[in-house]
């Protein structure tokens, strides 16, 4: 795995920062991608090795141009870890005040999916279809309880869970690998309007050794990773589909002929 490419987002802080950083000590060659160019400086203080850009990952030209700076045509590994977390109540003036759902549902499931899809075409055009690569999505186990305060966050997650299930399934023969990280509770920064009581005991060392495990389990080729005995006995309440079962499902739901001419 040493040497090969690799775009984290979000990976200028955090969960993605500490992924980050287990890779380029491993001598992945790693780029991080964060808004601001703050943090991004702070990053590359952090762990020098780091390739920086600045590109907000809910702009379209910002997500074509994470593609476009890979010379190959496309990194060996695609981590979509940018996510934002808000807090919603929906009885509360304040929520119904504004919209405060669109940029969650942007960042959080919109643009990892175009990323997806930018990234399996410059694989196309660069010729890369037969060449190892793999796109790593950070889930939750939120994804699967309907959590009071946390709304959208909960349904973006769950969506994005469900678009990598299918993705897994439509590249299954080929050579790209479909992984899927479900870490804990992290005390990343990422909750900020929220009070999570299993947070304040998972900091910096939690988040170092969750890192850790999270690299280990993408270069094992896990396609469940839950780096964290809470994130584990979480998910061990949701075995996953039987493949058999999901064969016989979709069997009777089948793209129409000329779908791809309409």
């Amino acid at each position: 795995m040493a040497n090969q490419t690799v775009l984290i987002t979000g990976g200028s802080g955090g969960f993605g920062l500490a992924v980050a950083k287990v890779m380029a000590d491993k001598g992945y060659q790693v780029t991080v991608c964060g808004r601001t160019a703050a943090t991004l400086a702070a990053a590359k203080e952090a762990v020098p090795a780091l390739t920086t850009l600045q590109a907000d990952v809910a702009v379209a030209e910002d997500r074509a141009r994470l593609l476009a700076s890979f010379p190959a045509g496309a990194p060996d590994v695609l981590i979509n870890d940018a996510a934002i977390n808000r807090a919603h109540d929906y009885p509360n003036d304040f929520t119904l005040g504004a919209d405060r759902a669109a940029a969650e549902i942007e960042i959080n499931f919109t643009a990892p999916i175009e990323l997806t899809r930018l990234y399996l075409a410059a694989r196309r055009k660069a010729g890369l279809d037969g060449r190892p690569g793999t796109i790593v999505n950070v889930g939750t186990p939120g994804a699967f309880f309907p959590l009071d305060a946390i709304p959208l966050y909960c349904a973006t997650k769950a969506g994005f869970h469900m678009f990598t299930l299918v993705l897994r399934r439509q590249l299954k023969d080929t050579p790209v690998k479909v992984l899927e990280v479900f870490p804990p509770a992290l005390d990343t920064g990422l909750t900020t309007q929220l009070n999570v009581a299993s947070q304040a005991a998972n900091g910096a060392d939690v988040i170092v050794a969750t890192a850790a495990e999270t690299v280990a389990g993408i270069e094992a080729g896990e396609e469940a990773i839950s780096p964290h005995p809470d994130a584990r006995s979480l998910m061990a309440s949701f075995p996953p589909y039987d493949p058999a079962f999901l064969d016989g499902i979709n069997a009777g739901v089948r793209r129409a002929p000329g779908w791809d001419q309409q």
